[in-house]
């Protein structure tokens, strides 16, 4: 069983990463994206799923870094996903109307406040004035960036609002989250990340 659990792992582990690195070929469409992610239990058992193959088999891949790409800001300034290399990312896709990611936003609030984490919500298919109101509505000060023609949505293989990017201080990816975070699935995330770093050492 524990081998069985394992291949699973890693054949979850190995489509995610085919998605990522296939994605710059994926033309979806905004309207395409699912208004409803998956559910918190079947993301969560995905995580885990993902968790063991990395913590298993954390000599057996290579790692894989992300491209730079642009970020446009609300107020039109431009800037880059490297601009945050140092710390850790989390780059969440998310969209006004999407019930669970407002459910979730305050969690990456407090996550924001953290010295090591940078929050990037990427708000997909809306434009400046309904994010900004929507985010001065809430008071949030994380970073928010549009992605108004779902273009870095569509380079990434999002299906579903919200799905959270795990990226390392030094680009590399980690893990896709379909789904709502909760305190609990970012919890052990971030142990399975932290575990797969120390076993490097």
């Amino acid at each position: 069983m524990k081998s069985f659990t394992k291949r699973v792992g890693l054949m979850v582990f190995l489509l995610s990463l085919l998605i990522i690195t296939t994605a710059c070929n994926t033309a979806v469409s905004t309207n395409e994206v699912s208004t409803e992610p998956a559910t918190t239990t079947e993301a969560v058992q995905s995580t885990e799923a993902t968790t063991a193959a990395n913590t298993e088999t954390t000599e057996a891949y290579e790692p894989y870094y992300i491209e730079d790409f642009e970020l446009k800001s609300l107020d039109g300034s431009v800037t880059s996903l490297h601009a945050f290399e140092g710390k850790m990312i989390v780059l969440n896709f998310w969209a006004t109307w999407c019930t669970y990611c407002k459910q979730e936003m305050p969690l990456l609030e407090e996550l924001s406040k953290r010295d090591d984490v940078v929050v990037i919500a990427v708000s997909v298919g809306e434009d400046a004035k309904t994010v900004q109101d929507y985010i001065d509505e809430n008071g949030y000060t994380f970073d928010v960036f549009l992605d108004e023609e779902g273009t870095l949505a569509s380079m990434f293989g999002v299906t579903g609002f919200p799905t959270s990017m795990f990226i390392g201080t030094d680009m590399e990816y980690f893990y896709s989250f379909p789904g709502m975070l909760t305190q609990e699935s970012l919890d052990n995330i971030f142990t399975a990340i932290d575990e797969i770093l120390e076993a490097r050492k």
